[in-house]
């Protein structure tokens, strides 16, 4: 049990009770961390702190050291706690429609009965505008009784709205005497129903009028529990405005993988570039980034985000585009992608092992496929013109690094090869290009002027001439990858037959330009959009 309290006064004597009582809001449960207390002459440590304002038993942890590392450790237990405690039990998270019994517990720890009352107070979780009436609690106060050391148990019945609440504030106050206690929380109001997005791209020429159909908009008369949400047109005259619209997306990525952080040098490095090849695109990013953007609410409490902008996606539309050009702007910003592009190399240079392989996670071994993914993003920022990776760069100095891991490892794969060979296992005749060979080829094309020497030259040259005769047993995307390679390698007929292939199993509509029929699937060679992209880079290469 908790040690007995200090008593204030008797219930009911001794003063008048406060006019606000006060609301306990700060209910995390960590009061603080701190990795690195040194003490003074005499071995004190003084820690500074603001406490918490849960009322519960806290743990309290701490190990010391000197620097011949004798260590000590010690443990202890904290309790915070008052005279009358007011404790919510509130659900994690309420469902539009529901019908609930909200309880809370009033803790009496004096030695005398208290009687009083307790009140349940409802607001808007982003206004804080009052919203009881919407939930039925017009009645929002009751009384209570507790004997000294027990507890009460506290009630309201409430009818969860269906509309446009998507939190709900809820602050229980309960008053003894000069004996007061609140506190305040937050629960997300999510809902049955789940956000359907219908699109219709409707592409048009220059000087072109054309009548269109929405299907998806035609048949949404006909349900009776549809409930339409929001109906948008885009327009843009120029698509490369999608690709810097995406951008962000990159930068924001919150995992810590090789690849991701790659992606965000990927990102910084392409803005970098687009905003100082123009004066006039600066402009426009800066004001972005220095307007009045929608800032949302929702997205500050870290207790609601995954909860309710994962479950209600569209709490997202009314802010999307203000929010979206602030990102962008703030993407555009010369001085943060500076910043951002060292600390993202820096990182993927202290991911880099010693055979200048990556991970996908730290602590994990080489992979090569994640090199030649990394090696192949570096390729094609440098053919886009970024600067950054030039000879005598950081960047240059990873890729170089790269470019040998990925040879030695082309290297082992075709002695194994040849070894199987000589075993009566295989014949170098047959078809061995498997996707991790094709990219490789793709990628090394991208370098070469870094020199590829030994086994992996002879192996490069043998599944060259694999290309020319197996190129037809692969699928679109690979396909696309060994013309663009036999291109730049100046096997022009090998190239032009695959381009010369793939327009004749082109399909042309109206609408959706020139495109292939193909079984998409979830592999990095058969995803729709890369293998899309990767067609506009081999028809305007080769």
């Amino acid at each position: 049990p908790p040690p007995p309290p200090m008593a204030e006064s008797a219930p009911g004597q001794g003063g008048e009770a406060p006019a606000a009582p006060p609301v306990r809001r700060n209910l995390k449960e960590t009061v603080f961390f701190f990795p690195e207390l040194r003490t003074d002459e005499e071995g004190n440590v003084i820690i500074r702190f603001k406490m918490n304002e849960a009322l519960t038993r806290w743990k309290f942890l701490a190990m010391a050291h000197t620097q011949a590392l004798e260590y000590a450790i010690s443990e202890n237990e904290v309790v915070t706690q008052k005279e009358l405690m007011v404790l919510p039990n509130p659900p994690r998270f309420l469902r539009e429609g529901d019908e609930i019994e909200f309880t809370a517990k009033v803790s009496n720890l004096t030695d005398k009965k208290m009687a009083g009352t307790a009140e349940l107070m409802l607001f808007d979780a982003l206004t804080m505008q009052p919203i009881d009436g919407r939930f039925g609690n017009e009645k929002n106060t009751v009384s209570f009784e507790a004997e000294g050391g027990q507890s009460a148990r506290l009630a309201w019945t409430l009818t969860v709205p269906k509309g446009d609440v998507l939190a709900v504030t809820h602050r229980v106050v309960a008053k003894s005497g000069s004996f007061s206690d609140g506190e305040e929380s937050v629960l997300p109001i999510l809902t049955n129903r789940t956000l359907v997005t219908e699109t219709m791209p409707m592409p048009l020429k220059g000087g072109q009028s054309r009548e269109f159909t929405f299907e998806a908009m035609a048949k949404a008369g006909k349900s009776n529990t549809l409930q339409n949400h929001n109906f948008s047109l885009e327009f843009t005259s120029n698509p490369a405005w999608y690709a810097v619209k995406a951008l962000p997306y990159l930068m924001e990525f919150p995992h810590e993988c090789s690849e991701q952080i790659f992606a965000r040098y990927y990102a910084n490095s392409l803005a970098a570039s687009v905003a100082n090849s123009n004066p006039a695109i600066q402009q426009v990013f800066e004001q972005w980034k220095n307007s009045d953007a929608l800032i949302s609410e929702l997205e500050k409490n870290e207790e609601l985000k995954t909860a309710l902008l994962e479950e209600t996606p569209w709490v997202r539309q009314a802010q999307s585009e203000s929010e979206q050009r602030k990102r962008i702007g703030l993407l555009f910003d010369l001085n943060r992608m500076g910043y951002e592009q060292e600390k993202a190399l820096a990182q993927l240079a202290e991911r880099q092992s010693e055979a200048g392989g990556f991970s996908w996670f730290p602590g994990g071994r080489d992979s090569w496929y994640i090199t030649q993914y990394i090696l192949e993003g570096l390729g094609r920022l440098r053919a886009l013109g970024v600067k950054d990776i030039q000879p005598g760069t950081q960047a240059w100095n990873l890729a170089q690094r790269a470019a040998e891991y990925i040879d030695r490892e082309m290297d082992d794969h075709y002695e194994q090869l040849l070894y199987e060979v000589k075993q009566g296992r295989a014949d170098l005749e047959d078809d061995h290009l498997s996707h991790l060979v094709i990219h490789y080829l793709y990628t090394r094309s991208l370098f070469k002027d870094l020199p590829v020497e030994g086994k992996a030259a002879e192996a490069r040259d043998y599944y060259l001439g694999q290309v020319e005769k197996y190129w037809l047993n692969k699928g679109i995307y690979q396909e696309g990858l060994m013309a663009i390679t036999m291109h730049r390698h100046d096997k022009k007929a090998a190239a032009d037959r695959i381009i010369r292939s793939l327009r004749e199993r082109a399909l042309h509509d109206d609408e959706l330009g020139m495109y292939w029929k193909y079984n998409a699937g979830f592999y990095w060679y058969q995803m729709p959009i890369e293998t899309h992209a990767l067609m506009i880079e081999a028809f305007s290469e080769v």
